[in-house]
């Protein structure tokens, strides 16, 4: 039997390679090697970056870990390999060197083939990638460590306290992607550490207690009567200072909030241990008290004497400008001991906060346009946007228009830095300009709001504690001549067009969210679109990502999405020199329960193109509506995200800031499509039924 005849019955024997076409095992079979070794030969060795993918077909390969020898000094043992199975593809897949050696217990005889081509079968059979993938996830482990550190939070949210210190273990085996020297005792991590610091309590390095409620009941119904709120800077949080040290934190709905706090607390507290450490010497800690006490102060100047590097001493400064040497001083006394109580309520006919957020969407819209949402004629169409809290209102809004040359007159002498960037649309310059620019000028603010309001753009104060801002738009109040000039005329058809545009929820929050809004509207509901940021496994900062399908990490169901071939050419022309990639989208349960080795499983053997953490819930309230009639079953769906942040570059992360020249335009490219597709939507109006 030639080599060629071995290698293809041995395919047939191997899952998954075994679930490939004819051809496809054919070409494997081809370009199979015949290997044989004698007993004790490595075949694989431990640290080493070749990448051949082994098909055993004789004897028992043994993994072993030489770095971890046992009390005999004999590398310890971690697995076997018999006929008629593979090895050797981690590192391929998660572009790694080799984890383990692999050596022949006696005479084997295999075959390989070189990673790349294997790649190739991964990428070009989704056989062979859902097989291997079910062997991944089931049998070896890759989410091994996530599975932990997740079943642990949830079995101490359930006795309602979270021990920090415990958890700390099972996050640093975890190893985020966004947290790159989580290993590294010796340096400080200072993207990671503000990565969590902006997203926690702004008191968080003089915080022992957290108090984590999901509603607010009993004496602490008003919070605010009582307590000083505390803000978060990349996080819309409700978070009040019960006493010096004890913060009370209202989460939102599901586990994805509360995950998210927990995670940025680990995240936080291992790099705060580290500048503890490096710092935590009676004669620094004297230093820095008598530092404290001058009244003359330079915080820069004084950090670059302590063993701290120049980047340490920079990011440190631009995380806490002005206060960085009394916020180390808070660390060095700290010793990062958290005490979480968490207190979520159940068995309750109270209503919850999405509810009474609906019900303020409610009476506004009564307010603005003198209809009940379950009482619109049948030719309102109600268009739902999930977006920001400003690009669709600017879009949209005529002061922009009246104003625009001023705002550049403006910017040229006041924020050079940002004007000179390098901007292909100046209406994005101006939008990227207004919100200082309105911090300068608060009149001008107040001037934009009001014509806003005059063009049918209604903003609701409350938020009922959701954390999520509405505005409402009633398009038949819209100047023409007031829009982007990106957008088409805003009523065709003899349509009267109405616009529900919600800020982001937050994971599972979403799902209520989007249930409670599809109920309130209905038949009348015309299109769902969703204008999200998210992390991408291709690409680069600023493109764009059109999900194909959503995929929930938790259980990985796949919810595929239909498309709209020619609209996504109109996207794709009004993007210029930015790319559009189309592909499955991955909700995941947190952005730092991420770890390297997840993110490439998804990319291979999923095919996903990026990661966010709403998408998923959106939808499937979208699919159960229509299949129960609570919306049509035409309605228009549209999901767009642009690319704030490349989880597996080590320069493209989350915790480095995306620029302004890098987020504004495909955020402002993809708000003009959107509007433009709701407009341009110049059908017979449709009935309800």
């Amino acid at each position: 039997m030639s080599d060629v005849e071995r290698a293809l019955a041995l395919i047939e024997r191997v899952i998954p390679f075994r679930f490939l076409g004819e051809s496809e095992r054919r070409a494997l079979a081809e370009r199979l090697e015949y290997r044989s070794f004698a007993p004790g030969d490595v075949i694989i060795r431990q640290g080493d970056r070749d990448r051949e993918v082994y098909l055993l077909e004789r004897g028992t390969v043994s993994i072993v870990s030489p770095r971890e020898p046992q009390q005999n000094g004999a590398p310890r043992r971690i697995t076997s390999v018999d006929p008629g199975h593979y090895f050797g593809e981690w590192e391929p897949l998660f572009e790694t060197g080799r984890t383990y050696d692999a050596r022949a217990d006696g005479e084997v005889e295999a075959f390989c083939v070189s990673g790349d081509y294997f790649l190739e079968l991964v990428n070009s059979s989704p056989a062979l990638a859902q097989g291997l993938g079910t062997l991944l996830r089931d049998r070896q482990g890759v989410f091994a460590a996530f599975d932990r550190f997740k079943a642990e939070l949830i079995r101490e949210v359930t006795q309602g306290h979270i021990i920090i210190e415990k958890l700390l273990r099972l996050y640093r085996n975890l190893e985020p992607a966004l947290h790159a020297g989580i290993m590294d005792e010796t340096r400080l991590d200072i993207a990671a550490l503000s990565y969590s610091v902006r997203r926690l309590p702004e008191n968080i390095t003089r915080t022992f207690a957290l108090l984590f409620t999901d509603e607010l009941t009993g004496a602490y119904a008003d919070p605010d009567a009582y307590f000083p709120s505390v803000p978060s800077a990349a996080r819309r949080r409700e978070v009040w200072e019960m006493l010096p040290g004890k913060n009370l934190v209202l989460i939102r709905n599901g586990l994805s909030d509360l995950f998210d706090l927990v995670t940025c607390l680990c995240t936080y507290s291992i790099e705060a241990e580290k500048l503890r450490k490096r710092l935590n010497t009676s004669a620094n800690l004297k230093r820095i008290s008598q530092y404290l006490k001058e009244e003359e102060s330079d915080d820069r100047a004084f950090l670059a004497q302590l063993p701290f590097s120049e980047e340490e001493v920079d990011g440190l400064c631009r995380l806490w400008p002005g206060e960085a040497v009394k916020r180390v001083f808070d660390v060095l006394r700290h010793r990062e001991m958290f005490s979480v109580d968490v207190r979520r309520r159940v068995n309750t006919y109270n209503s919850r906060r999405a509810e009474l957020w609906t019900a303020q969407v409610a009476a506004a819209t009564r307010r603005h346009i003198g209809y009940d949402p379950s009482c619109l004629p049948d030719d309102v169409e109600v268009h739902i946007i999930s977006s920001n809290t400003h690009s669709v209102t600017n879009c949209l809004n005529p002061w922009y228009r009246r104003h625009g040359a001023e705002l550049l007159d403006w910017g040229r002498s006041h924020r050079q830095e940002i004007v000179e960037t390098g901007w292909e649309n100046d209406d994005d310059l101006r939008y990227a300009l207004a919100r200082d620019y309105f911090t300068d000028n608060p009149k001008a603010a107040e001037e934009s709001r009001r014509i806003g309001a005059e063009h049918g753009i209604m903003r609701l104060e409350s938020t009922a504690s959701t954390g999520i801002q509405v505005q409402l738009i009633d398009a038949t109040q819209l100047s023409a001549e007031g829009l982007d000039p990106g957008i088409g005329p805003p009523v065709r058809g003899g349509r009267s067009c109405f616009i529900v545009n919600i800020d982001y929820a937050f994971g599972e929050q979403a799902e209520h969210i989007m249930r409670n809004l599809l109920m309130l509207f209905g038949r009348n509901v015309a299109s769902i679109n969703f204008l999200g940021k998210a992390g991408a496994l291709v690409g680069r900062r600023g493109d764009v990502l059109r999900p194909t399908a959503f995929i929930e990490q938790s259980s990985d169901l796949f919810q595929p999405i239909p498309s709209d071939a020619e609209s996504h050419r109109r996207l794709e022309r009004r993007l210029g020199t930015r790319h559009v990639h189309s592909g499955p989208m991955l909700t995941v349960e947190g952005t730092l329960l991420q770890n390297r080795l997840m993110l490439h499983f998804y990319r291979r053997i999923w095919g996903c193109t990026g990661l966010e953490m709403e998408g998923t819930f959106y939808y499937r309230q979208v699919l159960e509506s229509t299949q129960l009639g609570v919306i049509r079953p035409d309605v228009a769906m549209r999901f767009f995200y642009y690319v704030s942040d490349l989880p597996l570059s080590p320069h493209g992360s989350l915790s480095s800031r995306l620029q302004l020249s890098e987020g504004v335009p495909p955020l402002y490219a993809i708000t003009r499509h959107i509007l433009d597709e709701v407009f341009r939507d110049d059908h017979e109006p449709k009935r309800r039924r």
